[in-house]
């Protein structure tokens, strides 16, 4: 099983690039750089009217220019194809010299569209000895992994261990779930036990399951809190809420970890939660997943979850 604060750390990162829009996007790539390169990656800002020359980072030692994009935000794919094309084309004078690379860098975890990487390839040719390349979540994420535990740390908080888990109690359980929306009581609960295939047939990464398993150790817990309801309708309320969160989310055709990520969010709000909060997040979202509340139940249940 993977160590609980690296599970963790995995999926705050798919976080936090995930939900990064325009400048967050640019100053978590640069802080991930600067850390991982000292001395050596540049952070560029705009400057007056200046702007920043089409330049947001520069990495000295591999002649690496980057251009941070953040995708979605681009209102379609015309409009994105024509800011790559002028970006690049608008770097050439002034950089020309200094990069060999430059890096069309975003945070699209569904990948490139064609004609990005038509576009990328075709300005590649069109100015050899130059390259047009990219970096998405992928190239980010094996920089990420790269620096030491003390800038991890920095950079997205300190990490849940076995204590946190053990020190669960109620009362965090009752202060994570008491800002959930809820939502009408459900005509119809599905109370059969949880298949022992779940995590497998849901595809859920290792990071993912580790800390489900870590969460269901302490699920327990969420269950005292709901029997101790004086409503106990609110319960099914709270679950529903849940269910509708995990619909929406599977609506957009994210893949499982991202859902699971999104949960998350959903769970402990916005900002770094700490660890204890980060514990009796997977306490839920573990007690959440066994009673089925949450992701597809399997029709053959005769894998294991080990």
């Amino acid at each position: 099983m993977q160590d609980i604060g690296n599970a963790y750390y995995e999926t705050a990162f798919k976080l936090r690039f995930m939900e990064s829009t325009g400048e967050t996007f640019q100053d978590f790539f640069s802080t991930i750089m600067e850390l991982r390169y000292p001395s050596d990656f540049a952070r560029v800002r705009p400057w007056g009217n200046l702007g920043d020359r089409k330049n947001d980072g520069y990495l000295r030692s591999r002649r690496k220019l980057f251009q941070c994009f953040a995708p979605r935000e681009m209102g379609g794919l015309a409009r994105c194809l024509k800011k790559i094309n002028d970006d690049f084309k608008a770097a050439i004078p002034y950089w020309q010299q200094y990069f060999d690379e430059w890096v069309f860098t975003h945070n699209d975890l569904k990948g490139l569209a064609p004609d990005v990487l038509k576009l990328l390839l075709d300005l590649s040719a069109a100015h050899r000895p130059l390259v047009a390349t990219h970096w998405g979540y992928t190239e980010i994420f094996l920089e990420f992994k790269a620096l030491s535990q003390a800038n991890v740390v920095s950079l997205l908080g300190p990490a849940l261990g076995l204590k946190d888990v053990v020190d669960t109690r109620v009362e965090d359980v009752k202060r994570l779930l008491s800002h959930i929306a809820l939502q009408p009581e459900p005509l119809t609960v599905d109370l059969r036990p949880v298949p022992a295939a779940k995590l497998q047939h849901n595809q859920l990464s290792d990071a993912a399951a580790t800390l489900l398993k870590a969460g269901m150790s302490r699920s327990d817990i969420v269950k005292k809190y709901l029997r101790g309801l004086p409503d106990q309708t609110r319960y099914d309320r709270v679950a529903a809420a849940f269910r509708q969160r995990y619909k929406e989310l599977q609506g957009e055709n994210l893949p499982p970890d991202d859902i699971f990520v999104g949960l998350q969010r959903f769970v402990a709000g916005e900002g770094i939660p700490s660890p204890s909060d980060q514990a009796a997040t997977f306490a839920v979202l573990a007690h959440l997943f066994e009673t089925c509340e949450i992701f597809e139940r399997p029709t053959d249940g005769t894998s294991s979850l080990t």
